[in-house]
Formats: C-alpha cells, structure tokens, sequence
C-alpha cells in the first residue's frame, strides 16, 4: 500500500455526522476559492481554461448546497448558529496570492498544480467515505467522488 503524496489529513476521530459534514462544507468552501482563484488566473490568456475551472466552482457551489441541506436535516438550532458563523470565515480570504498566466509554461505550472489539488481532493473524499456512517452522506460522496473523477480526467486531457 503506498501513501498519498498530497493527501489530506484522516479525520477518523469524529465519527459523527454533523462533524464529518462540517469537514466537508469547510472543504468545499476551500475548493470554491481555489476554482475562483484559477478561473481568474487563466483569464487573461487563456479562457478556455478559465471557463472549465470556473464550472469546476459551480459544482463546488451545488456540492455545498448539498451538504447545506444535509446539515440542515441533521442540526439543531443552535448547531446551525455555529455552523453559520464557520460559513462565514471560510470564504474571507479568496485570492491572497492571485497569479496571472499567459506563457505557456505558467499555463502548464498551474494546472499540474491544479491537477495535483484534485487528486488531493479525490483522496480526501475517498476518506471521508470510508468513515462515513449515514447512508444520506454516502450517497452524496459518492457523487462528489465521481464528479472529481471526471474533473481530473478533464485537467488530464488539458495538460495533454
């Protein structure tokens, strides 16, 4: 068995669903910014690219409103304060380091490195559904599993 270059962190030690569903709303909002940021990085030279990453973050966007919708079935009032209030610190800092490519090189550099991030995506959601322990949650990383399949599929053909 071999690791996981870019792996994320297990999080095996909550096994609760309004926990796991947090890392995973947390995760995504992550995954939002990253497509934001990689939409408008291809931009100015490519727009095809910028185009396809930014289809990439309405998933992340549908994705989210799935685990919205899950967690709202699954958390009390008061939990659905908290979770309210991490909602809104996970989108503040979108485009810290914004990069611009236009030479092909630094096309290339930026979706290896996208590429990289959704492998990484891959294995986390691939984690997060072998300790998953409600079917509702596992019908939904199912899905998110196959759509980062098809996303890296695509960043492979890009890269080709």
């Amino acid at each position: 068995m071999t690791a996981h270059l870019f792996a994320l962190p297990r999080y095996d030690s909550d096994a609760l669903p309004q926990g796991q569903l947090l890392r995973l709303y947390q995760h995504e909002l992550q995954e939002i910014g990253r497509y934001r940021k990689l939409a408008l990085g291809f931009l100015p030279g490519r727009q095809d690219i910028s185009l396809v990453m930014a289809l990439f973050g309405i998933e992340c966007e549908e994705r989210v409103d799935t685990l919205r919708h899950l967690l709202s079935q699954m958390m009390s009032h008061a939990e659905r304060k908290v979770f309210t209030r991490q909602r809104a610190i996970g989108t503040l800092d979108t485009f810290p380091s914004q990069v611009f490519v236009n030479e092909d090189e630094g096309v290339r550099r930026l979706l290896t490195q996208a590429l990289l991030d959704t492998q990484a995506s891959f294995h986390f959601y691939e984690d997060q559904l072998r300790f998953c322990c409600t079917n509702e949650i596992r019908k939904a990383l199912h899905r998110f599993i196959e759509q980062n399949r098809v996303a890296l599929r695509i960043k492979e053909e890009l890269l080709a």
